[in-house]
């Protein structure tokens, strides 16, 4: 009589038997069963599936009620063995991550699903606490497929079996869900180069977009401090002279704009090409940040192992860091004690420019600087949340495809000993502003804020604080750490 589902095509396990059954070309059926409504709980559904579980299927009299079990089933009918080995040896291999898939992936993949994805579609609030416990749990499984996938091309050879589709479908919206696989290369390999493309894989993605991703990427509308171009110098006094009086300061063109949630797209932005980028960072310094030589002797050097792995740097020198927290607020902008500590800065800005980059290199590094200009250099910003969740006065970054040149003007940041450059903005009504929404400390934005090559990749990135009016109204305090980089290529 032929295979007939009874399922939502957005739930993980429906998703994974429809692609599974379009991967091996099987014919089917297919009754809907809304799961938002609560359609497998309901008196028909139950008589097929006791559980009220989804997905179900039927075959004649046969009724089958566990996804993997549909996909060995229905493997079994087809003509071909391709995607579930008939050889003993091979076959057990495949059931081996069916089981694997179904009592431990499967759950910890949920965690994220339901925290970062399902929750905030029904207008709840993820909990941190929870993804908290469930992560070791998560990067032991990671690394249990890392391992694989370093050695073979799909979990079972050189060929997708059933066993991908079934592993594949708990991560089925990695990027919104918030699984850190930069952490594991050959996992994310897997299934942006191996699965993603899969025409089965792609027919089935849309309804999960449409259902669980209903408005695209949530945004919220702010306003941020651009700085008018005006016909004299803008400038900033870091400490207490007669020849800061009068003086065109930045930060006064206010503006209301959108800044999109990143997190849905998080891994497609990069570094030379948006000037941010986000990524997992784990570190084992014990966040006593009030100690800056702690920080600098037990911190800096994992942003420089980081660094050099991440981006392929030859060389990383850690030069300076900020803790900022709000209640460094009261601090006067000319308090030239304790520099290390300050208040979220609430102007778009970058740190160098066109020629304050070089030069900042021969203050640091007087008797190499000549050699190490010759070469491609970057500075990169490090930013991190510390302590808890960012909740408040999150980071904002401007997208270097959405800015021309001519937005960006100087900065004179005066200081008793020296005068460095900033570049701040002008407003466009072109820019595109991104944020990530409850950054956790285990995640950290890098921020190009220079680049020495001109070959068409993003050299300056234009960023900010920002009050962000879904924010709840007691919030703690926003706590983060910016490490300033410069990477030798």
């Amino acid at each position: 009589m032929g295979i007939e589902l009874y399922l939502d095509p957005c739930t993980v396990n429906s998703r994974k038997v429809l692609a599974g059954l379009d991967l091996m070309k099987i014919e089917y059926k297919s009754t809907n069963v809304d799961y938002f409504k609560g359609e497998h709980k309901s008196d028909w559904f139950t008589k097929i599936n006791p559980m009220q579980t989804m997905p179900a299927a039927t075959d004649g009299d046969l009724t089958i009620t566990e996804s993997n079990a549909i996909l060995q089933y229905a493997a079994d009918t087809a003509g071909s063995d391709a995607y579930y080995p008939k050889d003993l040896r091979q076959r057990a291999q495949v059931n081996k991550w069916l089981l694997w898939e179904a009592s431990a992936w499967f759950p910890s993949c949920y965690v994220y699903l339901v925290e970062f994805v399902a929750k905030p579609l029904l207008k709840a609030t993820p909990d941190q606490a929870v993804i908290d416990a469930e992560e070791p749990k998560f990067r032991k499984y990671a690394g249990i497929l890392e391992a694989q996938l370093s050695k073979t091309k799909y979990l079972v050879g050189d060929t997708p079996t059933i066993a991908d589709i079934a592993v594949a479908s708990p991560m089925h919206l990695y990027a919104a869900q918030r699984l850190p696989l930069d952490q594991y290369p050959n996992l994310k390999r897997w299934y942006t180069q191996g699965i993603e493309p899969l025409e089965a894989w792609k027919k089935t993605q849309g309804a999960v977009n449409k259902a669980l991703l209903p408005n695209g990427p949530p945004s919220v509308r702010t306003t941020v401090n651009y700085t008018k171009a005006v016909d004299r110098l803008t400038e900033l006094y870091f400490y207490e002279d007669e020849k800061a009086k009068d003086i065109h300061e930045p930060g006064d063109l206010a503006r209301e704009i959108t800044v999109t949630d990143g997190w849905q797209q998080w891994d497609k932005f990069h570094l030379d090409k948006n000037g941010f980028s986000l990524h997992s960072f784990n570190t084992s310094y014990s966040n006593d940040w009030e100690n800056d030589e702690a920080v600098r002797s037990e911190f800096y050097p994992d942003v420089v192992s980081f660094l050099e792995k991440t981006l392929g740097a030859t060389r990383v020198l850690v030069f300076d860091h900020t803790i900022r927290s709000e209640r460094n607020s009261q601090k006067a902008l000319t308090d030239e004690k304790n520099t290390s500590q300050r208040s979220p800065v609430m102007l778009v800005h970058c740190d160098y420019t066109a020629e304050s980059g070089p030069k900042r290199v021969e203050q640091l590094l007087p008797d190499e600087s000549k050699d190490l200009l010759s070469r491609r250099v970057a500075f990169i910003n490090v930013w991190k949340p510390i302590n808890r969740v960012v909740e408040e006065r999150p980071l904002a970054m401007c997208d270097v495809e959405s800015c021309e040149d001519k937005d960006f003007f100087k900065l004179y940041l005066r200081y008793r000993e020296r005068t460095g450059e900033n570049y701040v903005l002008n407003y466009s009504n072109k820019h595109k502003w991104y944020y990530f929404s409850r950054m956790s400390p285990n995640q950290v934005i890098l921020l190009k804020t220079f680049d020495s090559a001109m070959d068409g990749r993003a050299r300056f990135v234009g960023h900010t604080a920002f009050v962000d009016p879904t924010s709840p109204k007691d919030a703690p305090m926003r706590e983060s750490v910016e490490i300033r980089t410069i990477c030798f290529f």
